[in-house]
């Protein structure tokens, strides 16, 4: 029986390499880079240096406390990037450059679509999180540098890895790879997707309430992709390996989330606009602050 390698055995290297080599793909990446410029970089340093007035609200929660600082998941923290990219270095080197070039294309349409629409939230209100001001690691030091720490809910982290997970599974199906390489590749995905959904709660950059508006957005905007059923799904994932945290600090935690979840689709339910039940919730959680 062939030997399958994991994910994680790829370069990305091949997918920058096509990417930059199609006149259609790098208009694309090109056009991603520049949301992110626009709807991540400009948003946060904007306001960090008071040329825009967009209110910032703390979106701290108490069970955050349950999840203690641990500074050594900074690594996989900054690896999401790698996370998504990978794998669709994977289909160029097993289908070649002509079937992965597609994917490739549709994938930064995907991401680019993900920025947008959390930037709707962002350009609304801005939130953050009391994180440690732990510098002793050059990976927080840097961070904290070119991250204003404006951009919490929803978290991008949570969207993108989500989102690569999930469409990695449909191209999976698409380009008809064997069983046995679909159940590797989709588990060592789905597996690193909710590691680096905890690592965010271990380095403190986002807060319980974070991952769940994320997980909603993603339901809202790309439907056929990512369901409300995995995305309850993957909350209940989250912890179940960890040693760190009592079981039912874990179950308390995860509880929480998927309410907040719920409570997202509920109120979408009677709305037309998928942002309107974050933007209530955080005018509730700004008001909530005012008046402590």
């Amino acid at each position: 029986m062939k030997r399958i390698k994991p994910v994680k055995a790829y370069k990305t290297l091949s997918t920058w390499l096509v990417s930059v080599t199609n006149f259609v793909a790098l208009s694309g990446l090109v056009s991603y880079l520049q949301t992110v410029t626009e709807d991540f970089f400009l948003i946060q340093f904007l306001r960090k240096f008071k040329f825009t007035k967009t209110p910032i609200v703390h979106v701290d929660n108490p069970l955050d406390n349950k999840i203690p600082f641990n500074p050594r998941c900074i690594a996989d923290y900054l690896g999401f990037v790698n996370y998504w990219i990978r794998p669709l270095g994977l289909v160029v080197m097993t289908k070649g450059r002509k079937r992965a070039l597609p994917h490739i294309i549709r994938y930064f349409r995907c991401i680019k679509k993900v920025y947008i629409n959390a930037a709707k939230i962002y350009r609304f209100r801005l939130s953050t999180t009391n994180r440690p001001h732990y510098k002793r690691r050059i990976y927080f030091a840097g961070v904290h540098l070119l991250d204003p720490h404006y951009l919490c809910v929803p978290s991008l982290h949570i969207a993108v890895v989500c989102l690569a997970y999930s469409y990695m599974r449909q191209v999976f199906d698409e380009e008809n790879y064997s069983e046995q390489e679909k159940e590797l590749w989709n588990k060592e995905l789905y597996d690193g997707a909710v590691n680096i959904a905890e690592t965010v709660l271990y380095v403190k950059q986002h807060s319980v309430n974070c991952i769940p508006a994320a997980l909603y957005m993603i339901t809202k905007i790309l439907p056929s992709l990512f369901s409300t059923q995995d995305a309850m799904g993957f909350l209940d994932s989250m912890f179940k390996t960890r040693k760190d945290i009592p079981q039912e600090q874990k179950k308390e935690v995860v509880d929480y989330m998927k309410s907040l979840l719920s409570q997202f689709l509920k109120e979408s339910e009677s709305c037309d606009d998928w942002t309107v039940p974050v933007k209530n919730w955080l005018i509730k959680t700004e008001k909530s602050a005012d008046n402590s």
